[in-house]
């Protein structure tokens, strides 16, 4: 069979390029065309502590009152149901968002990793996932595998439902929250690196102070843009504040300081052919 093709052959369905909006400063960063592409695969990462699970809940609950009839999973791999009934105690907007609960019990003769795939294959717009490597280890040790085949039964898993592979054919988008170590770096093999669209992260002004402001970023990104900061605060009202004010000034900075480099190596350019010889 032949799988060269060209760009200009293919066609698809004008509504695998709309987005789902947070209504949020945050559509600006979660892609070029503002809001949640459709059958990507984005990977928040960020230290203990600086609330992964929250701004992802946050983002869900947003979604899910925007678009009431998207299918939107949430799957608790660290977080039990009392867990989770105190945590939407602090955050109610989160109380009616669907919820699969994945836990080890190895006095039972469960299968977690069935009745993920039955429930992921029903069909979802979005589902995020707290934690991958959480998953994965609850995988490896209920299925006897490695850790890495436990990774990549879940890797593909999710480019099955990216593709629209369930009983909807519905292109899923996963948000898969993921552990850092202590120094901060990616827990993951290279395989999963590069098989996510984006790579948000959440990161603390001054890693060594909890207190300290904390921003979203992206360092990969094959939807938007990476490098640009939108800083954050978890408040006790029940929702997540975004700064938009200094969002918007340091996307305006940031576009200034390009134009500029761009016009210098303009410039750099003309001066290289005024005095090189042919």
């Amino acid at each position: 069979m032949n799988h060269v093709v060209r760009m200009c052959d293919l066609s698809f369905d004008p509504k695998l390029f709309e987005t789902f909006h947070c209504g949020t400063a945050l559509d600006e960063l979660l892609s070029s065309h503002q809001g949640l592409p459709r059958g990507v695969n984005y990977m928040i990462i960020g230290a203990l502590g600086v609330g992964k699970t929250t701004i992802i809940l946050d983002m869900l609950a947003n979604m899910q009152n925007r678009y009431p009839k998207a299918r939107i999973l949430f799957v608790s791999a660290e977080m039990h149901e009392i867990d989770l009934t105190v945590y939407v105690e602090r955050y109610p907007k989160f109380r009616t968002l669907p919820v699969l609960f994945v836990e080890s019990d190895f006095d039972n003769e469960v299968h977690n990793w069935d009745m993920v795939k039955n429930v992921v294959e029903q069909g979802w717009d979005i589902v995020a996932i707290d934690s991958f490597y959480e998953l994965q280890g609850i995988i490896k040790d209920e299925e006897n595998i490695r850790m890495k085949d436990a990774e990549s039964w879940l890797i593909q898993l999710i480019k099955k439902q990216n593709k629209g592979q369930n009983s909807r054919s519905l292109n899923c988008t996963f948000l898969t929250i993921q552990q850092v170590t202590k120094s901060g770096n990616f827990v993951g093999s290279n395989r999963l690196k590069h098989s996510i669209t984006a790579m948000m992260e959440l990161r603390l002004e001054n890693p060594k102070n909890i207190y300290s402001d904390r921003f979203i970023t992206f360092s990969k990104h094959r939807r938007g843009d990476v490098g640009v900061k939108l800083f954050y605060s978890l408040s006790n009202t029940g929702d997540v504040s975004f700064n938009e004010q200094r969002f918007f000034q340091d996307r305006n900075i940031k576009q200034m300081q390009s134009d500029v480099a761009g016009q210098i190596r303009d410039f750099a350019d003309q001066f290289d052919k005024l005095f090189t010889p042919d």
